[in-house]
C-alpha cells in the first residue's frame, strides 16, 4: 500500500529486492528460508546497517514482542531471519510476529489465517532505523481475538491519561480533545461489552484521580460528566426496557424464558454492582453536588434498576418450579408421556399466575402458555425424524404424528378443562387468556403433521411403501390385465418422483411454522396427488366393468385393498365392495330363480325327490361358501349393504332347507305305500316275455329308487323313518343281490343271444344244465329272503363254463369257414414261363406244382380234423343227448366241403395229363393269340 510513495536516500535505490521473503503459505503460516545467512551478511555489507547494530535491532524487536506464553527458546533462526528482513528491506511498513501450531512465526504483513494473538510493529515508508531512535519511529502492539476490547483498554488505560495529562496543549483544545475522547470510549465500551451481553458504565480514568472531598469542579468537566450520564441513562434505559424475550423464528420454551431471567438478574445485578462502585458514586456525587439537571434521570434509573432486579429475582424463584417438569419432558421418549406432565405444568403456571407479584399479568402468562406450547412443538418434532420418514417409513411416520396430534388435542383439552374447573373455583379470578395467542403454533403444526400423515398414506397407497408388510405389485387378471398393471406403474412412478422432490427441496419446511413456503410446496404436491386419486378411481371403475362373479370381484377388492388406505380413493373402494354384496344378492336371486323354473325336472342319474333337494343343498352350499369367502376377508371393510345382504342369505337358507323337507315330506308320503314290504316278495329272476328264452332280473324298480332316495336324504341329513327304513336297512345286501342277479341275467343272455335258432339246439344239453342251475332264481328264491353265496357262484361257473364252450365252437367254425376259403383261393395251376415250352419241361413243371398244391391242401384238411375233433371233444360228454340230424347239420358242411374240394383237385389232375395235347393246342393258341396273362392265370 506504501509502494506508490515517494521514497528518499540510496537507501531505496541500492536496495535489493527480497520478494521471497513476503512469500507467507497459506498452508500453516511456514516463512520459506530462502536466503541463507551468508546472503543476508553479504547484503549487510552494502546497507547502513552495521552488523552489531542489525543484531542489536532484532534484539529489541524480541524484547518489544508480546504474545501469550511466549518463551526466549521459542525463537527461531527463520523467524529471526524474516525480522532482519523487515528491518533491511524499508519498503515494508508492517512486521507480524504470531504464533501458527505452537511455532512462533513473523510475517511481512498480515498472516492469511485466524490466529489467537499478535504482535505488530509498522513504520513509516522508507523508514531506516537505528537503537537510539527506534522506538521514536515504530508503532507496535499487541491484539488478540478480542480486538475492540484490546483497543478499548489501550486508550483508556495508555493513551487517554497521556492525552489528559499532556500540558503543551492548550486548554480549549484539550478539553474538546478529551471531551471527544471521552465520548468515543463511552460508546467503545458501550459496544464491547454489549456483545458480551452485559451493561458496562463508562468511568472515565481522571475521575480515579479527582479527590474524594467536597471541592469545586470545573464546569466544563461536570458537562464532560453530564455527557456520560447522558450515556449512562440511555444503557441503563435499554437494559430495563429490555423485559420480555422476544426470538424471531425460533421456538421460545418455558427453560429459554427461566434462562432469560436468569441472564437478566445477572446483567442487572452487575449493573447494580456498577453503581455503588466508588467512582460511579463519585460522579453521581459530582452530578448532584453541581445540581445537575440529569441527576434526578439516574437516581430514578437507579431506583427502577434496583426494583427490575428485584422483580428479576422473582420471577426466578416462580419459573424455578417449571424446571424439573421441563426437565422430566427432555427424559420422556414419547409423546404421551408428555402427555402425561402437562397438567402438573398447567398447575404450576396457575400458580404462578396467581402468586407471583410480578408475574399475575396475562399478556406474561399467555406467554408462558404460549412457550409451554412451543416446548411441546419441539418435542414433538424432535421425536418426528422426516429423514427416516421420506425414506420409506411410512408407518413410522403414521404412528409418530398420531401420537404428536394426541399429545396436542391432549394438551389443548386439558387446557379448556382446567380453564373451566378454575374459573368455577375462583370466578373473581377468570382466566381470560389470548387463546388465539397460545394454540396459534399449536394448529398450525397440528396441520403440518396432518399434511406429514396424508403423505406417509400416500406412500403406502401410491408407492408401496411400507416396512410394517411387503406390498405386492398389482396383478390384474383378464386380457386387460397388462394395461390396468402398466395404469398403477405409471401412477407410483410419478409419486416417487414428487416424494424425491419433497424429500430433497422441502424437508426442511414441513415442520416448521415459522417458515409459509411450505404452503406453496404442499399446494403443489396436493393437485399432483389429486390427479393420481382420480387416476385410481378410474382404474377401479375400468377393473370392476370385467368383473364377471363374486369371486373376480373380491379378487380385485384385493388387489386394490392398499388403495383403499387413503381417505379420498376409500369412498370409491367402499362403492365397489357394495357392488360385490349387491353382485352376491343377485347371485342369490339368479340361484332362486333358477330353482323355481327347474322345480319339474330333474338329473336321470338322480331321482326325482332326491334330486330337488340335493339341488337345493348344493346350491345353498354354493351361497354359503360365496358368504364365507365374504366374511372371511376380514381385510374388507363394513358396508351398510352386508348385513343386509346377510339376512337375506338366512332368509334364503331357511327357504331352501323348507324347500329340502318339502321334498323329502313328499317322498315320504309317496313311497309309504301298503304293498311296499310285498315289493321284496317277488322272484329274483323271471323268463323274458319279449324275447323268447332269456332271463330278467325281475326286482321291482321302485325299490332300487326308494333306496337310492333314502340313501341321498340319509346324507342330507333327514332321518329314515317307517317301512321305508325297514328296507333301507337292507339297501346293501338289496344292491348286492340286484348286481349280482343282473351279472347272471347279462352272462345268460350273452350267451343265448350269440346262438342261431340251429345252434340253441345244438347247446340244449349245456343250456338246460345251466337253466339247472339257475332254476331256484326263477321259481324260488325272493328279494326279500336269504341269498346264500353259493348260489351266485354256481350260477356264475355255470354260465362262465357255457360261455367257454360256445367260445371254443364260434372260434373253431370261424377257422374252419378260413380254412376252406383258403382252400378255395388256392390255385391248382400255375405257369411260370411264357411262350412255346417242352411238353416234357411243361409236364414236370406241371407234376411238381399239382403235387405242392395237394401237399397244401392236406395241411388244411389236417387242420380243419384238429379242428372238428376238438369240438367233438368238447361236446363228448352230450354228444348222445344231441339227435343225428343235428349233427350232420352242423358239422357235415366243413367235412363235405374239404372232401368235394380235394376230388376235384385230384380230378383235374388226371384230366390235365390226359388231355396234354389239347392243352398244348390251346396253349399254343393263347401264346399266338396274345393272351399270356390269360394263360398265365
Amino acid at each position: 500500500m506504501y509502494s506508490g510513495m515517494a521514497s528518499s536516500g540510496a537507501t531505496e535505490e541500492n536496495e535489493p529486492q527480497f520478494d521471497d521473503f513476503d512469500n507467507y503459505h497459506n498452508e500453516g503460516h511456514g516463512i520459506k528460508n530462502l536466503e541463507s545467512n551468508e546472503s543476508i551478511r553479504t547484503y549487510l555489507s552494502s546497507t547502513v546497517y552495521a552488523e552489531d547494530e542489525l543484531e542489536n535491532l532484532v534484539e529489541m524487536v524480541q524484547r518489544m514482542t508480546i504474545l501469550y506464553s511466549l518463551d526466549h527458546s521459542d525463537w527461531s533462526e527463520d523467524t529471526l531471519n524474516i525480522i532482519r528482513m523487515w528491518l533491511l528491506k524499508p519498503s515494508k511498513p508492517m512486521l507480524t510476529v504470531f504464533y501458527d501450531s505452537n511455532i512462533i512465526t513473523a510475517c511481512l504483513g498480515f498472516p492469511v489465517a485466524p490466529i489467537l494473538d499478535i504482535s505488530y510493529f509498522v513504520r513509516s515508508p522508507n523508514q531506516i532505523f537505528t537503537s537510539d531512535s527506534f522506538h521514536d519511529f515504530v508503532n507496535f502492539g499487541t491484539i488478540h481475538n478480542d480486538v475492540d476490547g484490546c483497543l478499548l483498554r489501550v486508550l483508556e488505560l495508555a493513551y487517554a491519561p497521556v492525552f489528559r495529562n499532556h500540558s503543551e496543549w492548550d486548554d480549549n483544545i484539550k478539553q474538546r480533545f478529551c471531551k471527544a475522547l471521552d465520548k468515543f470510549l463511552v460508546y467503545l465500551t458501550g459496544m464491547h461489552f454489549k456483545m458480551s451481553g452485559m451493561t458496562v458504565l463508562y468511568v472515565p480514568y481522571i475521575v480515579k484521580q479527582i479527590p474524594r472531598e467536597n471541592i469545586s469542579y470545573d464546569p466544563e468537566f461536570v458537562k464532560n460528566l453530564e455527557s456520560i450520564s447522558v450515556f449512562w441513562a440511555t444503557q441503563i434505559r435499554t437494559l430495563l426496557n429490555d423485559k420480555t424475550l422476544n426470538v424471531p423464528n425460533d421456538f421460545v420454551v418455558l427453560e429459554d424464558e427461566y434462562e432469560f431471567w436468569l441472564y437478566r438478574f445477572e446483567v442487572l445485578q452487575a449493573l447494580n454492582t456498577q453503581l455503588e462502585q466508588v467512582d460511579v458514586q463519585s460522579i453521581i456525587k459530582i452530578l448532584r453536588n453541581s445540581h445537575s439537571v440529569y441527576i434526578k434521570q439516574i437516581d430514578e434509573l437507579i431506583y427502577e434498576s434496583s426494583y427490575e432486579m428485584e422483580r428479576a429475582m422473582s420471577n426466578i424463584k416462580y419459573l424455578h418450579l417449571l424446571m424439573d417438569p421441563c426437565a422430566e419432558i427432555n427424559l420422556t421418549d414419547s409423546p404421551v408421556v408428555l402427555s402425561q406432565l402437562l397438567p402438573k405444568i398447567i398447575n404450576l403456571i396457575h400458580f404462578i399466575w396467581v402468586n407471583s407479584e410480578h408475574y399475575n399479568r396475562r399478556d406474561l402468562i399467555t406467554g408462558l402458555f404460549r412457550d409451554l406450547s412451543n416446548r411441546i412443538i419441539r418435542f414433538c418434532t424432535e421425536m418426528i425424524n422426516l429423514d427416516k420418514i421420506l425414506s420409506g417409513s411410512s408407518r413410522f411416520g403414521i404412528k409418530v404424528c398420531n401420537l404428536s396430534l394426541n399429545c396436542c388435542l391432549t394438551y389443548k383439552g386439558i387446557y379448556s378443562f382446567m380453564a373451566k374447573e378454575n374459573i368455577k373455583f375462583d370466578s373473581s379470578l377468570g382466566w381470560n387468556l389470548d387463546n388465539a395467542m397460545i394454540f396459534n403454533h399449536v394448529d398450525a403444526f397440528m396441520e403440518r403433521l396432518n399434511d406429514v400423515i396424508d403423505i406417509c398414506e400416500s406412500m403406502i397407497v401410491f408407492g408401496r411403501l411400507d416396512e410394517a408388510e411387503s406390498i405386492p405389485k398389482p396383478q390384474f387378471g383378464g386380457t386387460t390385465g397388462p394395461e390396468f398393471e402398466k395404469t398403477t406403474e405409471l401412477v407410483e412412478s410419478q409419486f416417487l418422483s414428487t416424494l424425491t422432490a419433497l424429500n430433497t427441496d422441502s424437508k426442511e419446511l414441513i415442520l416448521n411454522v415459522h417458515k409459509n413456503d411450505w404452503y406453496e410446496e404442499v399446494l403443489k404436491y396436493r393437485r399432483t396427488v389429486r390427479s393420481m386419486d382420480e387416476t385410481v378411481q378410474r382404474l377401479m371403475s375400468n377393473v370392476f366393468l370385467h368383473v364377471c362373479n363374486v369371486e373376480e370381484a373380491i379378487e380385485s377388492l384385493n388387489v386394490m385393498l392398499f388403495y383403499s388406505y387413503r381417505s379420498s380413493i376409500r369412498k370409491s373402494y367402499l362403492r365397489q365392495v357394495t357392488e360385490v354384496w349387491l353382485l352376491f344378492c343377485n347371485e342369490m336371486d339368479s340361484t332362486s330363480h333358477s330353482l323355481m323354473d327347474r322345480s319339474k325336472l330333474h338329473e336321470t342319474w338322480v331321482p326325482y325327490y332326491a334330486s330337488r333337494a340335493i339341488g337345493y343343498r348344493i346350491n345353498i352350499e354354493r351361497l354359503a361358501w360365496l358368504r364365507n369367502r365374504l366374511n372371511s376377508s376380514e381385510w374388507l371393510p363394513n358396508v351398510s349393504e352386508a348385513l343386509i345382504v346377510l339376512n337375506k342369505f338366512e332368509n334364503l337358507r331357511k327357504e331352501f332347507d323348507k324347500e329340502m323337507r318339502k321334498s323329502y315330506d313328499e317322498w315320504q308320503k309317496n313311497c309309504c305305500s301298503p304293498s311296499l314290504n310285498q315289493k321284496l316278495d317277488r322272484f329274483l329272476l323271471a323268463r323274458s316275455k319279449k324275447k323268447k328264452g332269456l332271463l330278467e332280473c325281475n326286482i321291482d324298480p321302485s325299490i332300487l329308487s326308494i333306496c337310492d332316495q333314502a340313501q341321498h336324504f340319509s346324507r342330507l341329513g333327514f332321518s329314515v323313518l317307517g317301512p321305508v327304513r325297514k328296507i333301507f336297512e337292507k339297501q346293501d345286501t338289496l344292491r348286492f343281490v340286484y348286481n349280482s342277479v343282473l351279472q347272471v341275467c347279462l352272462n345268460y343272455n350273452h350267451i343265448l343271444a350269440a346262438l342261431s335258432e340251429q345252434e340253441r339246439k345244438f347247446f340244449r344239453s349245456l343250456i338246460q344244465a345251466c337253466d339247472r342251475k339257475i332254476a331256484p332264481g326263477v321259481f324260488k328264491l325272493s328279494y326279500g329272503g336269504d341269498l346264500s353265496d353259493a348260489y351266485i357262484a354256481d350260477c356264475a361257473k355255470h354260465t362262465t363254463k357255457l360261455q367257454e364252450t360256445m367260445d371254443m365252437y364260434k372260434r373253431a367254425n370261424k377257422n374252419i369257414a378260413r380254412t376252406c376259403e383258403k382252400i378255395c383261393n388256392t390255385p391248382m395251376l400255375k405257369f411260370t414261363f411264357t411262350g412255346a415250352v417242352a411238353i416234357s419241361i411243361f409236364e414236370s413243371h406241371l407234376s411238381n406244382y399239382i403235387r405242392r398244391v395237394s401237399n397244401v391242401l392236406r395241411g388244411f384238411y389236417n387242420t380243419i380234423t384238429d379242428l372238428l375233433f376238438a369240438v367233438f371233444m368238447k361236446f363228448q360228454p352230450v354228444i348222445e343227448d344231441i339227435p343225428l340230424l343235428l349233427k350232420s347239420t352242423l358239422l357235415t358242411p366243413a367235412v363235405s366241403t374239404i372232401t368235394s374240394t380235394l376230388s376235384y383237385c385230384m380230378c383235374e389232375r388226371y384230366r390235365l395229363l390226359s388231355n396234354k395235347n389239347m392243352i398244348e393246342m390251346q396253349l399254343i393258341n393263347y401264346i399266338s393269340d396274345g393272351a399270356d396273362e390269360r394263360t398265365k392265370n
